[in-house]
């Protein structure tokens, strides 16, 4: 439900609705709300600079949801970018779907904000928000491009979640996957 995103809505009509405000996102009835501390060893950490992450959690016809894999290390996240402050989550998700994979996505709505609160020596270094989107493929029977030859990361399509991943999941990755496919698999 687009008026769950945002009441801003660009083009004429179509689906690429804009996001730029996660904190009231997250007090619209449907949209589920947590919050998580991560610790960090500096303040140079993948979000330092960030106003969060655009999270994308791509479901194709059979139920299957897009993750990316880096295979030897037995890691799996949904695709997923950061954003600068004053961006826009929906545009970042969207743009990082189409230059990785391929193929134009559409979001149907939000399915969690999550604030984070980054610890640097035990003091809050920043705060930033994870936006969870439920999406698809404009074409739904496109072939993904995949990711570039020398990129160690891969893409593939989840029914379950996968017994080789660790338990441990300190960043929720784990978690956000299971919100698309289930705990069983």
């Amino acid at each position: 439900m687009i008026e769950h995103i945002s009441d801003t809505v660009d083009g004429e009509g179509d689906d690429k609705w804009t996001m730029t405000d996660p904190a009231a996102v997250a007090e619209r009835r449907g949209v589920a709300f947590e919050r998580r501390t991560y610790e960090h060893e500096d303040a140079e950490h993948c979000e330092a600079d960030a106003a969060g992450r655009a999270i994308v959690g791509l479901t194709d016809s059979k139920g299957r949801v897009l993750v990316v894999v880096r295979p030897e290390e037995n890691h799996a996240v949904l695709p997923n970018e950061t954003v600068d402050p004053g961006g826009d989550w929906a545009a970042v998700g969207r743009e990082w779907v189409e230059g990785m994979v391929g193929v134009e996505a559409t979001f149907d709505d939000v399915r969690l904000v999550r604030e984070v609160e980054h610890l640097v020596d035990g003091g809050t270094e920043s705060r930033t928000h994870h936006v969870v989107f439920d999406g698809s493929l404009v074409d739904p029977d496109a072939t993904l491009d995949g990711l570039c030859d020398d990129n160690p990361w891969e893409l593939r399509w989840l029914d379950a979640m996968p017994d080789w991943l660790p338990d441990d999941d300190p960043q929720e990755a784990h978690a956000d996957i299971k919100r698309f496919v289930g705990a069983d698999g």
